[in-house]
């Protein structure tokens, strides 16, 4: 990793200060809302973040927690120990930990020399780059129970350490989110999407090996595939005929897996497209309101606005300057 950059996320953070001075346990306040200890990502990510990362917290036992998010932990130095449920797990230099919304752990303490990274990825970022995954059954697998409501608490371990091509991708995420470079959140996308592909080809690195060939997986796969394919003008008539299955029962079970109803994903996909071309064409919005699939442009402006918080206009000024 590039020395400058090391130096910078090894640095002692303000909570670390604390933590040796006159402090003798994590402050919550700083992590979530919830008296259950559920880790927040809007306490994390600012703005409108969808990735970031923070140096694990050192010098302390982490007490148990959970999140509202899907987080990763990538070890630059050292080794740090994970506990989940009656599971021990100790990362070392150049493994990478999965942690699913519904998992809660505890982390042992760390000293000066052990860093870690934590990745915090937002639903939406990680709803962008899953058609990755989709032909995965064990990454598909995962994202899937990350995504459902009542979801299982599931984790992935990987022992990455030699495994060049992903330390260098790790390396080179940590220096993009790290440098606030323009192009951040594109090449942040890709990278992340390439990690993912990664990890799919190199399946000899991942050390615990869940089952998520579930009903649920599957059905996933099957929603997600055809409406990123299919989005403008997807129709759950149509995608129940082509699964066999009435459209009443898949629109249960739909949204007994997502919690959310077949609509609202395709409204999701379409926002996520249409976030994309703003940011990366010359599309002018109204053409770009049609391409994804919206008549009436009031009622994208207005879609657009409570998930962005902005207008498509100065979104699409604010991202290309």
């Amino acid at each position: 990793m590039n020395k400058e950059i090391m130096e910078q996320i090894c640095r002692l953070t303000p909570e670390e200060e604390q933590i040796l001075y006159n402090q003798k346990k994590i402050s919550k306040d700083d992590y979530t809302f919830s008296e259950q200890f559920i880790v927040n990502s809007k306490k994390l990510l600012t703005g409108d973040k969808q990735i970031d990362l923070r140096l694990h917290t050192r010098f302390i036992d982490f007490p148990e927690h959970g999140h509202d998010y899907m987080e990763i932990m990538y070890i630059c130095a050292g080794s740090i120990t994970h506990v989940i449920g009656k599971d021990r797990i100790t990362l070392e230099s150049g493994d990478i930990l999965f942690l699913n919304k519904h998992v809660r752990h505890s982390i042992l303490r760390a000293n000066r020399s052990d860093i870690g990274i934590n990745f915090i990825l937002s639903n939406s970022f990680l709803q962008y780059i899953f058609h990755n995954v989709e032909n995965n059954p064990v990454m598909c697998g995962f994202l899937t129970r990350n995504f459902e409501p009542d979801g299982g608490a599931e984790y992935l371990f990987f022992k990455t350490a030699d495994c060049f091509p992903i330390r260098n991708l790790m390396d080179n995420l940590i220096y993009t989110i790290v440098n606030h470079t323009p192009d951040d959140y594109t090449i942040s996308t890709q990278l992340v999407s390439l990690l993912f592909s990664y990890l799919s080809y190199y399946k000899d690195t991942l050390v615990n090996h869940p089952d998520f060939l579930s009903d649920s997986a599957l059905l996933t796969q099957q929603v997600t595939s055809y409406i990123r394919q299919h989005y403008p003008q997807a129709s759950l008539r149509e995608r129940s005929e082509q699964v066999g299955y009435n459209p009443v029962y898949l629109s249960r079970k739909i949204h007994a897996t997502f919690g959310k109803n077949f609509q609202t994903l395709v409204q999701e996909e379409r926002l996520l497209v249409a976030e994309k071309l703003l940011r990366t064409t010359d599309l002018s919005v109204d053409e770009i309101i049609r391409t994804v699939g919206y008549e009436n442009q009031s009622h994208f402006h207005h879609l657009f606005k409570s998930r962005y918080g902005t207008t498509p206009h100065r979104y699409k000024l604010k991202t290309q300057n």
